[in-house]
């Protein structure tokens, strides 16, 4: 049977209705996990004190966390900031538990944009809250335009993601005002942008992975963003293997 990947839910209303709330991901995310041979299964996550985030997350073969919010700065002993965005806090405590039990179960995550950001927080780390006011010198990291294609270079170091891609140097996508600031311990950084914001995390044997970029809104058309997924949904197979 071909791995299952769960993709972490946010929440949305629709419009005209500010009554139920809904969980969803952006099609794109199970559009590139299918497309690298295995299963996409949406993961909600619940705000609920039973929710049963061991037994779902002991059928996952893989877990990737998406984009979103921002976590909330209490999580990594830090006031919020002036440029603080929107926090769903309900959202980080079920991410939380999901990330503490993938990691309990040695089931890989990929993190994307908050993900990665969730992800070393989960684990012991630190954002930039807001890097338009605490970076001097920038980026301009909130990408203006079309968020499908690339807008500036990072350097990768060896590690899973350069070996994935096949490169050391590509060009991504920017949608994101916080970034990684002190690493978690167990990870370290192999991406960078110029002007200094962390754009790539890892483990050693690649099975926590973080970029800041969007990769899901570039496979869909590049075939170079495409292969991380690919590689991902390898390094599953090869941990359901073992």
């Amino acid at each position: 049977m071909k791995p299952v990947i769960g993709i972490a839910s946010a929440k949305m209303f629709l419009p005209g209705n500010n009554l139920d709330q809904y969980y969803y991901v952006g099609a794109s995310y199970a559009e590139g996990v299918a497309r690298s041979g295995a299963i996409p299964l949406i993961v909600p996550l619940m705000s609920s004190p039973d929710a049963p985030f061991r037994d779902i997350v002991a059928s996952l073969d893989g877990i990737i966390l998406t984009g979103g919010e921002d976590p909330a700065p209490h999580l990594y002993n830090e006031p919020p900031l002036a440029g603080l965005g929107e926090v769903d806090y309900e959202r980080d405590l079920a991410e939380l538990a999901v990330i503490k039990l993938a990691r309990e179960m040695n089931k890989p995550m990929l993190g994307i944009c908050r993900g990665m950001q969730i992800l070393n927080v989960a684990l012991g780390g630190t954002l930039v809250q807001d890097i338009p006011s605490q970076v001097p010198g920038a980026y301009q990291h909130a990408q203006k335009g079309s968020r499908q294609y690339g807008a500036h270079w990072i350097k990768l170091e060896p590690g899973f993601i350069s070996e994935a891609i096949g490169t050391t140097e590509v060009l991504v996508n920017t949608s994101h005002h916080q970034s990684v600031k002190d690493v978690a311990p167990g990870l370290r950084v192999t991406g960078t942008t110029a002007d200094g914001v962390i754009e790539a995390i890892e483990n050693e044997d690649g099975t926590v992975i973080g970029v800041q970029w969007h990769p899901e809104r570039m496979w869909m058309h590049d075939p170079v963003m495409l292969k991380l997924a690919a590689a991902f949904v390898e390094k599953v197979k090869e941990k359901k293997a073992g």
